[in-house]
């Protein structure tokens, strides 16, 4: 790969700047695989999939359309050959800016990375000693709570069949399968209630801990990382209004404010998520704990299943970052 390195610096906060120029072979021999991969799917009336004539598939995407993906694979290539061979140790992804891009020409980029912060870890074995050694709260349930279970079941019965006044007792217990008596039933019933509260106070032990890792961390953390962050929380936010039904612009005309000032009053918060997980990755180095590549090929298969647009790459960084994660925690629980 060919490119030249026309500015490089180090910046505050463990970020690192280049200013990059790619000729334009690079870009164009892209431009050949970018339309190798869209031919293989591309589907037009009168056209097997995967045989749909090259011009008119250049004339459906555009030149400029085509030029702009292939710069990205470029340029993705060739930030790939600078980190190896200036031996920088980047994070998460990049900002690009795009300075020049036309076909047949150079193509120019400002891009601005965050670099592997150098955290000072706390005593995390410590820490998680701590709260692996509090005294957990006793598991009980209450026959109201067991009552407000079984209230609830006889009305979702009667939604579903029509029936009224449906009341549970010994012999009707029966059409729900398995269950001899009523006894039986709210046996099972109060046994997934404790369960349930046994999970929901492992969440809170662990929440517990987590918050004590990221809080006793020291060091800087890169911009970039808690832009990302306020981009994921602001992702979240949508995914919670729209499955109840809402709309995120109808929720920022209620509340009176815009996105950007949503971002400011999160910051903090995006901050302290940023720097528990870098707090985690680099326990992760330092233990040398790594997730499975096997399960890392499982999850990311499963997930571009129920998210075809989602891009490989970052849903398999996406994916190994969770179950990295996962296993510094577990980790944690089982060492502290």
């Amino acid at each position: 790969m060919h490119y030249t390195i026309k500015e490089k610096k180090p910046l505050p906060r463990s970020e690192f700047f280049i200013h990059i120029e790619l000729p334009p072979e690079a870009v164009s021999n892209e431009r050949e695989h970018v339309l190798d991969r869209l031919k293989k799917d591309a589907e037009l009336p009168g056209f097997r999939k995967g045989f749909v004539p090259e011009k008119m598939l250049r004339e459906r995407i555009g030149e400029m359309a085509l030029w702009e993906e292939a710069s990205e694979h470029a340029l993705s290539e060739a930030l790939a050959e600078i980190f190896r061979t200036e031996k920088l140790d980047a994070l998460g992804h990049p900002r690009v800016e795009t300075i020049k891009l036309a076909p047949e020409n150079p193509a120019e980029f400002k891009v601005t990375l965050s670099l592997y912060p150098k955290l000072t870890l706390p005593d995390y074995k410590t820490i998680a000693g701590a709260q692996k050694s509090k005294k957990p709260e006793p598991i009980t349930v209450e026959e109201k709570e067991i009552e407000a279970v079984i209230k609830e079941i006889a009305a979702q019965h009667e939604r579903a069949s029509g029936e009224k006044n449906f009341v549970v007792s010994d012999e009707t217990v029966k059409k729900f399968g398995g269950f001899e008596t009523l006894a039986d039933f709210r046996a099972k019933v109060k046994e997934g209630l404790t369960a349930r509260k046994k999970e929901l106070a492992k969440e809170k032990r662990r929440a517990e801990l987590l918050h004590a890792l990221g809080e006793e961390s020291r060091g800087d953390i890169p911009d970039l990382l808690i832009e990302s962050e306020l981009i994921k929380m602001e992702h979240e936010l949508r995914g919670q209004i729209e499955q109840m039904g809402g709309s995120f612009d109808e929720y920022l005309k209620e509340v009176k404010k815009d996105a950007p000032m949503l971002k400011k009053e999160w910051r903090h918060d995006a901050e302290r998520r940023a720097r528990l997980q870098l707090t985690l990755l680099n326990i992760a180095r330092e233990e040398k704990i790594a997730a499975e590549e096997k399960n890392i090929d499982v999850e990311v298969k499963h997930l571009l299943e129920h998210h075809k647009d989602a891009d490989k790459e970052s849903a398999r960084s996406f994916v190994e970052t969770l179950l990295t994660n996962q296993k510094v925690i577990e980790f944690l629980e089982n060492h502290g």
